[in-house]
This record gives C-alpha cells, structure tokens and sequence, in this order.
C-alpha cells in the first residue's frame, strides 16, 4: 500500500479501516452486532486515508507492505450451549463447535507488528472449580450442532468439531467446556469456511476431570483445507490436554 492509500476490510461483525501515511499506519475498527453482520469477507482499497483513526504506529522504515493474518483467540474459550445438552451413558457423538477469530497486522519486511484485533469483542470469565485453581477465559455460545449440514458457513469463525465419548454409567451434563484454542491450528477450506482440528473428550468414571486429545492431522470436514495459523501454544507430543470438565457446576 503507498502512503496516502487505504484499505477497507469487513469480516463478520469487524470493521477495520487502516492507512498509510506518512511514517505511519493509522487504524480504525468498530463491531457491529453479529446476528445482522454478513458472513462473507469484503475487502477494498481506497485512494485516500480513513476519515477516522483510533490509534497510529509510526514506523521509519519502508513499511509499504501490509500483512493481514488470521489466528485463533489468544485464551481458552469456555463455550456454553444455548440449551441444555445432555449425553446419555454408552453414547458418543460430535459437537461443532464455532469461536470467533483474530487478525494480526504487521507491516514491512520482516514483519513489524502492529496489533492483533478479535472480530468481535468477547467477555472474560473464570473457569475452574475454585477462585484459587483455574484460568482466565473468554466466553461464548453454541447452539452445539451436531449434524455437519447444519453448518453455517461463516468467514470469521472457526469450527472445531469435539468428539465426547460418554463411558461412565451416568449422563453427561455438557453444561460448559473449556476450549484449548490456542493450542490448534488453523486451516481455510475452498469454499470460505474456517477448521481446527478435532478434539477428542473421554469421560471414563464420574469424575470431574477428562482427558482431552488433539488431533495431529487436520480435520476431515472439508475440502481443499490450507494451513493458515499454526497455534500459540504447543500441547506437547502426546496431543493431551489436561482440562476441567463440563461437570464444574460451580465454575465462573
């Protein structure tokens, strides 16, 4: 982008405007409510600075090239479903389970970073079974959708399909669940649609703890799937992750 140019990008609820002036890059961004917000990606560019500017990052350099990434949430997700889901004993199935993405700016080469922004805000919230043993989250919702037809295809939200086995002689309350984002990757599908990997949940006695594997390959969901973010934070060889389950009544 030269200096004095701009770019327009709508992507879900996000408005994103930035431009290149002099020694700088300026930024504007604004949300608007999701259930109105188009499920496709817009991008334009304009021959003019932005009328509006929230933040500027003044860079020396020759910093002409703007590079946009999409990542995945910086913290665990703590999804909840919008009904009451239960599965009952014996029983597995697959949950689809969609959280809103991030977009990294950089500009120059080797690229300097200017932020990262969600494309929507999101709340903070405690999980864990104590305010002493637990983490800090971002909450969501679900409609937990379990029939891959159901899918909405939308360009700023990634589906991560959850596979939970119920072994234990009691249902399982799928009340929340906290989910380990940023230790997946993400993958872009030919027709626009966003994945990570499956995450695999076996419950195996009444306890309140489960196990919670990483798929190491990408998923099976869609076609023609390209690696656009590799994740945050490793999970070790194994694919494990030790996570609170969905019994914790009385987590935030």
């Amino acid at each position: 982008m030269a200096v004095g140019h701009g770019l327009e990008l709508d992507l879900g609820p996000l408005r994103l405007r930035l431009g290149h002036g002099t020694d700088e890059w300026r930024i504007h961004y604004e949300s608007i409510a999701e259930d109105v917000a188009p499920n496709r990606a817009r991008i334009k560019g304009r021959r003019s600075l932005p009328p509006d500017c929230k933040e500027r990052y003044v860079i020396g350099d020759d910093a002409s090239l703007l590079n946009l990434m999409p990542l995945l949430a910086d913290r665990n997700i703590v999804i909840r479903p919008r009904q009451p889901v239960f599965l009952l004993s014996g029983q597995q199935v697959t949950l689809y389970l969609s959280t809103p993405i991030w977009i990294r700016l950089e500009v120059g080469k080797p690229g300097n970073l200017l932020r990262e922004l969600p494309v929507m805000p999101l709340s903070d919230t405690w999980f864990g079974p104590s305010t002493r043993e637990g983490e800090l989250c971002y909450a969501g919702r679900t409609q937990a959708r379990h029939h891959i037809d159901e899918l909405p295809r939308r360009a700023h939200r990634a589906i991560t399909p959850l596979h939970i086995q119920n072994k234990a002689q009691s249902p399982l309350s799928l009340e929340k669940f906290s989910l380990p984002v940023p230790m997946l990757s993400l993958y872009g599908a030919t027709d626009g649609s966003l994945w990570t990997q499956r995450l695999n949940l076996t419950r195996e006695d009444q306890s309140d703890l489960a196990a919670v594997r990483i798929d190491r390959h990408p998923p099976n969901y869609a076609d023609g799937l390209e690696l656009l973010a590799k994740p945050r934070h490793e999970a070790g060889r194994s694919g494990l992750v030790r996570a609170f389950s969905l019994l914790f009544g009385n987590s935030a």
